[in-house]
């Protein structure tokens, strides 16, 4: 049998708009639902059940580098691409099951344990939901993936309901939710064509691990930076402030998500467009974009230590300096996005680069959060992710400048 079709570009516009609508709403009702929980669970359950779903938000973004080595090795293999979807699909899922089965295990000990078994599977599942709409995507079915998530939507919605009506405490509700995905993943999954592969290729799955590793390296980063701000602020602070932080998150990464979103629809579009000696102008370009970058955090970051050191510890208070530290936190993230996202779309050979840059961003995020945070709450928390992706912009510009210079000089 022939190959599923497989979109060579961008969806059309309308298809696009379709599918950031149905993304949008979803994302709304979710996260209006969970921001309702916080009067009726109270700081401390809600500040717990964050801590937990927080701790795993990496794992949901490793699951993701699955659905960026889809969007950009199936466009440029359409031979190899039902087999390549199948391949992609068991690594996709495989975490999902194993989360899956340590939240059975783990639910006659209760307690913290079993919330965070729970918390894993539920980000799991959320990151498989993701690769499945990616798949239906490229197949010119994207009509499904805003179908997928407006029915989870409504099933969070649904969940919501009975949290607020005192039904569901924060560990039911995991379980609830998680669910409800298995039953979405589960109907997504089975409208995937089924095609038989025309041929294979010796190595084929060793290369799509590393291209699934590195691939979701750099996303996994920036999640487990901000996993650790939660474990920290677990162990330094009041729950109340990780609920302020997972709040002012919420806020941040609505701006983030919607620019990935587009990101992801025009991916297998850039793939195509950046390879081979293409790719030099999208290097030039994140390039550029990293070294502006670098140049607004670190000032940012420096301004902040002085300031601190001005005013004492009493500057964690303020909320005018919290507000500031966030919008650069979500400009300074888009920006490192897209340039690491024009990366990705040329060869395989940057991945190493873009992986070195992720590692550097989360040894300072880590460092900072464990200095900062302490004393200054919610402030230290995003001004350690503000030292993380100035780092991870530095790395790239200086890494990347090194590479012109050594092609330019021949060596």
């Amino acid at each position: 049998m022939a190959a599923p079709p497989v979109t060579r570009g961008a969806p059309p516009r309308r298809a696009a708009l379709r599918v950031i609508a149905g993304r949008g709403v979803a994302r709304a009702c979710i996260q209006l639902s969970l921001l309702a929980l916080l009067p009726v669970w109270g700081a401390d359950d809600f500040g717990r059940y964050v801590a937990a779903t927080g701790t795993f938000a990496w794992l949901q973004v490793l699951v993701l580098g699955v659905e960026k080595a889809a969007l950009t090795a199936i466009p440029r293999t359409p031979v190899l691409g039902a087999h390549v979807v199948r391949m992609l699909l068991v690594r996709a899922t495989a975490p999902f099951v194993v989360a899956i089965a340590a939240t059975a295990a783990l639910a006659p000990v209760g307690g913290r344990p079993a919330l965070y078994a729970a918390a894993a599977a539920n980000t799991a599942g959320l990151g498989l939901l993701a690769v499945l709409a990616a798949m239906h995507r490229l197949a010119d079915r994207p009509g499904r993936d805003s179908a997928g998530y407006v029915t989870y939507a409504a099933w969070v919605l649904a969940m919501g309901g009975l949290a607020v009506a005192g039904v569901l405490r924060p560990y039911g509700y995991l379980l609830a939710l998680t669910a409800g995905l298995a039953v979405v993943c589960a109907a997504m999954a089975a409208l995937i064509p089924r095609h038989r592969p025309l041929r294979s290729r010796p190595g084929m799955a060793g290369l799509l691990n590393r291209r699934v590793l590195l691939l979701g390296f750099s996303d996994v980063a920036d999640a487990a930076g901000v996993s650790v701000l939660y474990i920290v602020l677990a162990a330094t602070a009041p729950p109340a402030e990780s609920a302020l932080v997972y709040v002012l998150i919420l806020i941040s990464s609505a701006l983030g998500a919607f620019g990935v979103l587009v990101l992801r629809l025009i991916q297998p579009a850039t793939s195509l467009r950046l390879r081979g000696t293409a790719g030099g102008s999208g290097r030039a370009l994140a390039r550029r974009i990293a070294g502006w970058t670098a140049i607004a955090g670190g000032t940012v970051v420096l301004a902040t230590v002085i300031a601190r050191t001005v005013s004492g510890p009493a500057i964690g208070e303020s909320r005018v300096l919290l507000g500031a530290l966030v919008l650069v936190e979500m400009t300074a993230y888009c920006a490192v996005v897209y340039a690491v996202f024009l990366l990705e779309n040329t060869n395989g050979a940057v991945l190493a680069l873009t992986t070195a840059a992720a590692l550097a961003g989360l040894t300072t995020t880590v460092g900072s959060a464990l200095v900062a945070t302490a004393t200054l709450g919610a402030v230290g928390a995003f001004l350690a992710l503000v030292v993380g992706l100035a780092t991870k912009a530095t790395t790239l510009h200086i890494r990347l400048s090194t590479e012109d210079r050594r092609v330019t000089t021949g060596g």
